[in-house]
C-alpha cells in the first residue's frame, strides 16, 4: 500500500471517529501551549540577559558634599581608560527627577527633597569589558579608593542572578519538553488503542484477506503523526495570535523596563516543536500498534 492510500484510509477513520480525535488533539494542544509559553518566556529572558550584558555600566555614588574638583578629576581619570565609553554626572536633583519620571508615586514620595537622592557618576563601559568581569572589578576597586566616593555598584550580582535564572529556565523547559513528550506518547497511544478497538472487525477481515502487518500499521502511523501535527500547529498558532494581540499593549512598557522588545519563538524553534510533535505522535502510535499486533 502506498503512502497516498494510507493517508486516505487515515482521513476516513478520522472522519468516522471525529469526536475521539478532537478530544485527543485538544489535549495535545494544551500540552504544547504550556511548552510554547515556557519557551517564549525563556526566549525573552535570554534577550534581556543579552541586552543587559552588552550595556555594561558602573554607578559611582558620591558622598554628601563631595568636592566638585574631586569629581571632575575622577571623571577625567575614568575617561582616560580604554574600557570606559562615557561618564555622566547625575546630581541629586536629576536623580530625584528620574525617580519621579520612572515611577508612579504618591504625594508623600513626590514631596521628598532632592537631598534624599544620592548624586552619582554613571559610567558606561565598552562591550569588550562585558567579556572580562575581572576588569570591571579592578576599575570598581580603584574608583572606590578615590576621595568623594561612597559606593560603587557594578550590577554584576544582578547579572549573575539573571544568567542563573535563564540557565534554570532552560533546564526547566527541557524537563517540561520531556514531560510533554511523555504526555503525547500516552495520549496518542491511548487514542490509537481506542481506534483499534473500534475497528477490530475491519482489521480482522483485512488480516483474513491476507493483509500484512505493514498494511494495517501505516494508516494508524499517519493518524498518530497527524494528531501531533495538528495539536502542535494549533498551539503555536494560538500563541502567535495571542502574542501579536498583546504585544501592542505590553511592548512599549516591556521595552521601557527591560530595554528590549518582546520576542516570539524563532522559525527554527517553531519548526522543531511541530516536527517533534509529529515524530513523537508517530512513536506513540507505533507503540500501541506493536502491542496489538504482538497479541494477534
Amino acid at each position: 500500500m502506498d503512502f497516498t492510500t494510507a493517508i486516505k484510509r487515515a482521513a476516513r477513520s478520522a472522519r468516522e471517529e471525529a469526536r475521539l480525535y478532537l478530544v485527543a488533539i485538544s489535549s495535545l494542544a494544551v500540552a504544547f501551549l504550556c511548552l510554547g509559553a515556557a519557551l517564549i518566556t525563556i526566549a525573552n529572558l535570554s534577550a534581556i540577559a543579552e541586552r543587559w550584558g552588552q550595556s555594561v555600566r558602573l554607578s559611582i555614588y558620591l558622598t554628601d558634599g563631595a568636592d566638585a574638583a574631586d569629581v571632575t578629576q575622577m571623571r577625567a581619570l575614568l575617561d582616560a581608560l580604554p574600557e570606559v565609553t562615557s561618564t555622566q554626572l547625575v546630581s541629586s536633583a536629576d536623580a530625584r527627577q528620574q525617580f519621579l519620571d520612572g515611577n508612579e508615586v504618591g504625594h508623600d514620595l513626590a514631596a521628598l527633597p532632592a537631598e534624599v537622592f544620592p548624586s552619582s557618576v554613571e559610567v558606561t563601559l565598552s562591550p569588550a569589558a562585558a567579556e572580562n568581569p575581572a576588569i570591571i572589578s579592578q576599575i570598581a576597586e580603584r574608583v572606590a579608593r578615590l576621595r568623594g566616593v561612597e559606593q560603587v555598584e557594578t550590577y554584576r550580582t544582578w547579572m549573575d542572578r539573571l544568567r542563573m535564572l535563564v540557565a534554570g529556565g532552560r533546564f526547566g523547559a527541557g524537563v517540561l519538553a520531556l514531560l510533554v513528550g511523555v504526555c503525547v506518547l500516552a495520549i496518542v497511544g491511548n487514542t490509537i488503542r481506542l481506534s483499534i478497538a473500534n475497528r477490530k472487525t475491519e482489521i480482522e477481515v483485512l488480516k483474513l484477506c491476507g493483509a500484512t502487518d505493514s498494511f494495517v500499521r501505516r494508516p494508524f502511523l499517519v493518524e498518530g503523526a497527524a494528531q501531533g501535527l495538528v495539536g502542535a500547529a494549533f498551539a503555536v498558532s494560538l500563541l502567535l495570535a495571542l502574542f501579536l494581540f498583546a504585544s501592542g499593549e505590553i511592548a512599549p512598557a516591556f521595552a521601557a523596563f527591560t530595554g528590549v522588545r518582546p520576542v516570539f519563538l524563532t522559525v527554527p524553534m517553531m519548526a522543531l516543536v511541530v516536527v517533534g510533535a509529529v515524530v513523537v505522535g508517530s512513536a506513540g502510535s507505533a507503540l500501541a500498534l506493536r502491542r496489538y499486533l504482538a497479541e494477534r
